[in-house]
């Protein structure tokens, strides 16, 4: 059951990350629409999947994962299938709702379903975390296919993409088939409002908010801008994706050892500045090297945020409510997905200044939200103590 998961994880994660780097590109240039009615579509049909997210909490913790995960591998390949279709707003929308509720069904099962195969907190990290370079890997394929495409706004290549990733999905439904997990343990007390009267919890995942932003902006509007704003070879998308993504693979887990040893919330406040740092070069002084080497620093930005942010939210959830609290959390995921390509959009036509130092700004943002919510970390900017012995964090 254990190594059919991961199979299966594996394969879903790496198709899921091709397409984030297409999403726009394929809208503007093959679509033929405005950046901003393609962010706008990408937005509109995101927010309205996230709406499910609450309904999928309650499922989960009645149902259990398995059926979960399997249902959000049947929903996003009937969204990848009608992609190549897709010729109007609204049906970019409907698609791009389709996915959306699909990508809820699985961030709010997958944890879950990991723990409940897993064979303790150690194995759990290894399967979450080959799950994450399944995802960085698919982020680099997708790059590395836009730098080899011979034409940006030719549909062919698009079309091969999202049949492919259709047809994986449907490889990762199959692996799964049989695989029982039984409903989670819940109590009588279990329901939403526990869950949103805890005000630390609640103000984690508004957190989370500003980190996922960041990264979406990394992932669906850097090749936007890189093509069609910079004028800069296909090329440099490839490169500065792939650096990334090499990067994430490589350091991913010396540097969270070398987290470990410090309260968890240091590691998230330097994800903040070197996000922030990252965002502020781009303004300053958009070159090749600087959008290469920025890649590079948000993908270590990302080695720190994603684990530590997901393992203090786990710390952190009302034990009687694990699954409409594992929705809520994931809701800042989805929030920031949906969000993002039409705030970004909409900040790219004011120029490429102003969209990377907002980004800047809502990653330096991050830091005080970050010290608000880890009363640790609060403790220690007073009076700084020695080194903790390392701990075992959860990683998405």
């Amino acid at each position: 059951m254990r190594t059919r998961f991961a199979i299966a994880s594996i394969i879903d994660s790496t198709a899921s990350g091709v397409w984030p780097p297409f999403a726009l590109l394929f809208l503007v240039n093959a679509q033929h629409m405005t950046e901003t009615a393609a962010g706008m579509s990408l937005t509109a049909g995101g927010l309205i999947g996230v709406t499910t997210g609450p309904a999928i909490g309650v499922l989960l913790d009645r149902i259990g994962p398995a059926k979960l995960v399997i249902a959000s591998n049947v929903v996003r390949l009937a969204g990848f299938l009608y992609y190549p279709h897709t010729g109007t707003v609204w049906e970019a929308v409907v698609v791009a709702t389709v996915i959306s509720v699909g990508d809820r069904l699985f961030w709010t099962s997958n944890a879950p379903f990991a723990k409940a195969v897993s064979k303790g907190e150690r194995d759990l990290e290894r399967l979450l975390g080959r799950q994450s370079i399944g995802r960085f890997a698919g982020f680099g394929l997708g790059s590395a296919l836009i730098g080899i495409m011979p034409d940006t706004a030719d549909p062919a290549i698009y079309n091969v993409v999202n049949y492919a990733t259709a047809a994986l999905l449907g490889l990762a439904a199959v692996v799964l088939l049989g695989i029982r997990t039984g409903a989670r343990e819940t109590t009588a007390k279990a329901g939403w409002p526990i869950v949103l009267r805890d005000r630390r919890y609640v103000a984690i995942c508004a957190t989370q908010i500003l980190f996922c932003l960041a990264s979406v902006g990394k992932y669906t509007v850097l090749p936007l801008v890189v093509i069609n704003e910079l004028r800069e070879p296909q090329w440099v998308v490839a490169a500065a994706m792939i650096t990334g993504t090499v990067v994430y693979i490589v350091v991913q887990e010396p540097v969270l050892r070398i987290a470990e040893r410090f309260p968890r919330g240091r590691g998230m406040v330097a994800a903040a500045g070197l996000f922030a740092v990252s965002f502020t070069a781009l303004a300053i002084f958009p070159a090749i090297p600087v959008i290469i080497a920025t890649s590079a620093v948000m993908s270590l930005a990302e080695c720190l945020f994603s684990p530590l942010s997901t393992a203090a939210a786990a710390d952190a959830a009302p034990k009687e409510a694990q699954g409409r609290a594992s929705a809520l959390f994931q809701l800042s995921w989805g929030v920031s997905v949906a969000l993002g390509p039409g705030l970004l959009t909409g900040l790219l036509a004011l120029g490429t200044g102003p969209l990377w130092l907002t980004l800047a700004m809502i990653s330096a943002a991050a830091v005080p939200a970050v010290i608000a919510t880890q009363p640790r970390l609060r403790r220690q900017s007073a009076q700084p103590e020695a080194p903790q012995p390392p701990r075992a964090d959860v990683q998405k």
